[in-house]
This record gives structure tokens, C-alpha cells and sequence, in this order.
């Protein structure tokens, strides 16, 4: 700038200041008129206030929604670079991800370019610098305002294990959309994976984790095996069944082999009976013959008691009498005259009783069972199907004492996994409470088995014969009777249902999860206690498993269950589940009438939620074309953990976004 042109700017900049000192002197010395004017001077900084608080709302919104634009843009960047390596792609993606979020010229702001770098390791930095032109301060001189913004992406790296506890209850097998809801389940446990496997390799590279644990459950659940593998003593080997009894109390007599002792018998001078040595009494040799042929003698006992014949002959070989060796025999007291010496041989012929004992009738009661075989690997149990033949001792005979039995048809009996929990208390009762009772060694999610009390017994339907609700007992009638066995139900009724076995927390390959899934199959009622309880020890880091994790390779873990289930809460009286038969067994109701049995479970499943999340795991519901009720709602860690999917895409949905959530994916600016 020259010096004229500083001159004449100072020049002009003073001529401004004389017009203002001239107009505030001629406001001052002369008051007539002047309202009118000082209320239009003062509308200036009263448009001014305004614009400002218009303007600046509006870079506010535009700021947050650029803010916004940018933490996508910096998530979508992370997730896709891979092993650390900054490319082309990652830049490209978190471009797109901001240009959708944020399109150029929105709130009328500059064109800008964003800049996405990697600042340090593993980290990901979108920023971007733009003005928003001023819509009323563009008036007093102020045309724009900056914006700003920056945030940073990584992947946070902490270990994650994820237990799926899935309703595979019989209305699975119904269709929704055109879909068998049991398939969709499959597709949606495949989309979860799928939104984690790249955060799986990424941990792996890392020397960490993410793992699955999978309970299928129904009205129990298939963890014995498991159970067996971890310590054979967490099942009892001497287990109690709702069955019967054989009972053997009719006398069956049966005549054993007759025996014979023979030895001569000497005339001692009466018709009766002789003596066992020679006597000085004589026989004429017809009355000698008379004698030695007398008839024979039964004793005609009544069995048991041993029957005697005695029979009479004229030696050891015939019945006939011989007179060289009967009459007046060599060496006989009296040989000669007409009188002599008279013998004969008499032989005793004994037949003895076995005493066994045949079927009588059936007595329906609870019965112990040897079960220490049929829990082993590869193990069984014969049993018997039907009573009969006779027995050695009078007694009861359960099915598997019965198979010893010759003759009857027997059946060899395998055991598919399934369990019956542990002792409980009948004092859950459906309240508020949600303390787990010290003597309900079912809820008891880390409690080591120390006891049969608190062992789990192998569900074997095969054994199990229901009876009028209440009653201790009942007696029935024939041999091959099958009267109120379980198994005359068919399989699909659900009566004794048994799902897929569950899987342990362990790292997974897609092929081995797709084929697992594709085992599970829909069968028996909804017990969301069990369910949930065994979620919760796959979950634990202590119990029997312990496979949850505080820590690992020194990072922390990350635990989460998600539950699903496309229906409410049953109860049962006469089906076999982890109860075993309610109105007889009576473990949680205490009364054969199976007594406010839905509220008694319910509040059971509310207690082992509550445990569950008192553990630090985060707990997610999702209910599939079912209305979830105010126990599976508070079943969720919070109510954004809490949803229902009406159909098979929303539940594919649904997993994929609690994949999204769950992954070690995280802003950390």
C-alpha cells in the first residue's frame, strides 16, 4: 500500500468518525423528534443478537450432523482394513461412508474433501474442515462460519465369548414368512457368526479369542454327557425314576429228581414194619412172602415238604420174592424148618421241592436304578419288557432286575445325554424374591457336586412309568402290561423330549457350526429355566466348566448370552423334563396337583436371569414371532437388549446387529 492510499484511508476512516461525533452532538443538544430514531439505531444490534443465535444454531446441527458423518466414516474404515495395513479401500470406504452421511453442500456449507489416515497402530482418523455460510450475519460482515471435526477408530482388542441359548421347543417346526422358524434360527446363527468372523481372525492375530457356546433347550436339556467327560462323579450312579416293580410273591413248587435208599428189613414178629437187623422172629415161608410183597407206602406230603415212598421187594434188583434169598437165607438166625428166618428189601424214594416264585402284578412307585454303566462312554442297560418265568427269592424286581430273569425278552437301552436337574426346594413359589434359596442346588450355578443331592441323573424315558397325580403308588394287573409308560406317547407329542446336545465355549470353523445348526431339531415344551441355567454355567467362570473368562493372554473378556425363544413360558404335570414328572416326583411343587406350577418356574427363570447378570455378563432376549412378557424383557441386561423379530429376515437382522454390537469394533475418539 502506498502512502497515499494509507492517507487516504485514515483520511476516510476519520471522516466516518466526524459524521458519528456531529450526529450524536445534534441527538444531544436537540431532543425534539428523537424516538424514532434512537428506536431505529437500536433495531441494528437487536438484528444482529438474532442472527447470531440463528446462525450459530445452524452451524450446531450442521457440526453434529458432520460429527456424525465422521464417526461412520471412521467405523466403516476400521472394519475394513485388514491385519493393520493401510490401503486404497480403506480410504475409499470411510469417503463413501462420509459423502452418504454428510452429502456435499448440505446446511449450505463449503466443499470439502475429508481426510482419513492412520495415525498410530490399529487406529483409523477421519477428520474434515469446512465453513457454513451465515445466512443473516452474512449482512453485518460475518459470511461463514468454520466447522471442524475428527474421531478416531480401532478395534478395541478384548476377548468375547458368546453362549446362544436357543428354544428348539416343538413350535420351531412352524412355519412364519413360509419359513420353518427352526431354519431361520439356523440362518440367523449363521449371520451372527458371519458378522464376527472378522473380528475372530483379527483377535487371533492378536492372541485372543472369540468363542461359542451353543444350549439348545426344550423341556431339558442334552449336557450329561459333557457333564461325564468333565468328572464322571457329577452324575449319580444309583438313580431314582417314577417306574415299577415286578412283583414275585406266588409260590411255584417244582418237583425235583426223586432219590432212592435201599437196605434190608428184617421180620421182628409183627406185619408192620421190620427191623434194620436180623431177629430171632420167624415166617413160614408163604406168610415170608406175604410180607416181603406187601404194598407200597406213600407219605403223601403236600409240597413243599418232601414226599416219601416206601416200596418193598425180594432184593436190591426186583420187586419179586425170592425165596433162596428171603426165606431162611444163608446166614440167617433160623435156616431150616418150616418156620425161618424172613427178609425183605425196602427201598424209601424221596422227592424233594424247588421253591420259586411267579409274577404276581405290578407296583407303580419310584424306583432306584443301578445307572453306572449306562453313563459311560458307550455304556447300556438291559431291561427287561415284560414279567414272567419264576424267580428264586420272593421280591420286587425293578425292569433291569427283572432282565436276569430267564426267558423274558429283554431290551438293551443306550442313553442320548439328557439330564434330570439336581435337588431343589419347593419354597420358589412364584413370588418377587429374587435370592436363589441356599437348598436349590439347581440354581446353584458354580456349586461342585459333592453329593447325589447335588448330582444331575441321567434322563432315561425308557424307565419312567407315570401313575395318578399325588399318589405314592398303584398296583396293575399282567405280565406284559405297558400301563401309563411314557414311551407309548409318540415322539413327536414331546413327552419325553431330548434336544441336540449343547456345546461348550470354543472357537469355531463356519463348516462345523453350519453342520451343527443343522442338526438341531424342534421337539418338546418351552422351560426357559432350564434353558437359561445351563446358559449360565456354560457362561461362569467357575462351576463344574469354568470355561468363562475374567482375563486371557492378559486382555480382559467379554461375556454374553443371547437367549432366544419363540413362545412363553409351560409347565407340565405328567411329562418328563429336568423335573422328571411333576405330579409325581413333586420337586417343585411339593404337591401331585402340580400347585401354581407356571409361576413356580417363572420365578425361577427370573432368579437365574438375575444371577446370570450379577456374574458381568450381558444378557440379550430376543423373542421370534412371540410378544415378549415382563419376565423376558427383564431377562435383558437394558431394554435396547430386549427385542422381538416377527419373521425369519428380522431375526437374521437381529443377530447380525447384536454381532455388530458385540464386536470388539469401538470410537475411542
Amino acid at each position: 500500500m502506498t502512502q497515499v492510499d494509507r492517507d487516504k484511508t485514515a483520511e476516510g476512516g476519520g471522516g466516518h468518525l466526524r459524521v458519528l461525533r456531529t450526529l450524536l452532538y445534534w441527538l444531544r443538544s436537540d431532543t425534539s423528534g428523537n424516538v424514532l430514531i434512537i428506536t431505529a439505531l437500536c433495531l441494528v444490534p437487536l438484528l444482529m443478537l438474532i442472527g447470531s443465535a440463528v446462525d450459530i444454531s445452524r452451524a450446531t446441527m450442521a457440526k453434529s450432523r458432520l460429527q456424525n458423518a465422521c464417526d461412520a466414516a471412521s467405523l466403516a474404515a476400521r472394519r475394513v482394513m485388514r491385519n493393520d495395513t493401510f490401503e486404497d479401500s480403506v480410504s475409499q470406504t470411510g469417503r463413501q461412508f462420509f459423502s452418504f452421511n454428510f452429502p456435499q453442500g448440505s446446511f449450505d456449507t463449503q466443499n470439502f474433501e475429508p481426510q482419513i489416515s492412520r495415525p498410530t497402530a490399529g487406529v483409523v482418523r477421519v477428520s474434515a474442515a469446512t465453513r457454513i455460510h451465515n445466512q443473516i450475519m452474512d449482512m453485518f460482515g460475518f459470511e461463514s462460519i468454520p466447522l471442524q471435526v475428527s474421531c478416531d477408530a480401532s478395534l478395541n482388542f478384548v476377548n468375547t465369548d458368546v453362549v446362544l441359548v436357543l428354544d428348539v421347543t416343538g413350535s420351531m417346526a412352524d412355519a412364519v414368512g413360509g419359513t420353518a422358524k427352526i431354519a431361520a434360527l439356523r440362518s440367523a446363527v449363521m449371520a451372527l457368526y458371519d458378522e464376527l468372523a472378522p473380528i475372530q481372525a483379527q483377535l487371533e492375530a492378536q492372541g485372543l479369542r472369540l468363542r461359542f457356546g451353543i444350549v439348545p433347550y426344550s423341556s431339558t436339556v442334552n449336557v450329561g454327557r459333557l457333564l461325564y467327560a468333565a468328572n464322571s462323579s457329577y452324575l449319580t450312579s444309583t438313580t431314582n425314576y417314577q417306574s415299577r416293580v415286578a412283583n414275585y410273591n406266588s409260590s411255584v413248587y417244582t418237583a425235583n429228581t426223586p432219590t432212592s435208599v435201599g437196605a434190608w428189613e428184617y421180620y421182628s414178629g409183627s406185619s408192620g414194619a421190620g427191623s434194620s437187623s436180623p431177629t430171632s422172629s420167624t415166617r413160614s415161608n408163604s406168610q415170608c412172602q406175604t410180607w416181603v410183597q406187601a404194598s407200597a407206602i406213600d407219605g403223601n406230603q403236600t409240597a413243599p415238604t418232601p414226599r416219601t415212598v416206601t416200596s418193598y421187594g425180594g432184593t436190591s434188583t426186583s420187586s419179586a420174592y425170592n425165596a433162596t434169598a428171603d426165606f431162611g437165607w444163608t446166614g440167617a438166625p433160623v435156616t431150616t424148618g418150616n418156620n425161618r428166618s424172613c427178609r425183605r428189601w425196602r427201598t424209601v424214594t424221596t422227592t424233594t421241592y424247588t421253591t420259586t416264585y411267579g409274577f404276581s402284578n405290578w407296583t407303580y412307585r419310584q424306583v432306584p436304578y443301578d445307572t453306572s454303566q449306562i453313563i459311560q462312554p458307550n455304556g447300556s442297560m438291559v431291561i427287561a419288557s415284560s414279567a414272567g418265568n419264576t424267580v428264586a427269592t420272593s421280591s420286587s424286581y425293578n425292569l433291569q432286575q427283572l432282565a436276569a430273569v430267564p426267558g423274558l425278552t429283554t431290551t438293551r437301552l443306550t442313553w442320548n445325554g439328557c439330564i434330570e436337574e439336581r435337588d431343589t426346594t419347593t419354597s420358589i413359589d412364584g413370588g418377587t424374591s429374587l435370592t436363589i434359596p441356599s437348598t436349590a442346588n439347581d440354581l446353584n450355578i458354580n456349586q461342585i457336586p459333592s453329593s447325589d443331592a447335588t448330582r444331575w441323573h441321567p434322563a432315561i424315558p425308557e424307565l419312567v412309568y407315570t401313575r395318578t397325580a399325588g399318589s405314592t403308588s398303584a398296583t396293575v394287573n399282567g405280565n406284559t402290561s405297558t400301563t401309563n409308560w411314557i414311551m407309548n406317547y409318540a415322539a413327536n407329542l414331546g413327552y419325553y423330549a431330548c434336544p441336540t446336545e449343547a456345546r461348550r465355549l470354543r472357537s469355531w470353523t463356519r463348516t462345523d457350526l453350519q453342520n451343527y445348526v443343522n442338526g438341531l431339531q424342534p421337539i418338546g415344551g418351552t422351560y426357559h429355566d432350564i434353558g437359561m441355567i445351563w446358559g449360565a454355567r456354560f457362561i461362569s467362570t467357575g462351576g463344574v466348566f469354568a470355561d468363562g473368562c475374567e482375563q486371557y493372554n492378559e486382555m480382559p473378556c467379554n461375556r454374553h448370552v443371547i437367549f432366544m425363544t419363540d413362545g412363553l413360558q409351560t409347565a407340565y404335570c405328567n411329562v418328563l423334563t429336568a423335573y422328571g414328572i411333576e405330579q409325581n416326583d413333586m420337586r417343585t411343587t411339593g404337591a401331585g396337583s402340580c400347585p401354581n406350577q407356571l409361576a413356580r418356574h417363572e420365578q425361577r427363570f427370573r432368579m437365574i436371569c438375575n444371577a446370570t447378570k450379577n456374574q458381568n455378563v450381558s444378557v440379550w432376549v430376543i423373542g421370534f414371532d412371540t410378544a415378549l412378557n415382563s419376565n423376558l424383557t427383564g431377562c435383558a441386561s437394558n431394554s435396547n437388549q430386549a427385542s422381538t423379530s416377527e419373521d425369519g429376515p428380522k431375526l437374521i437382522a437381529r443377530f447380525r446387529e447384536i454381532g455388530n454390537q458385540i464386536g470388539a469394533l469401538r470410537l475411542v475418539k
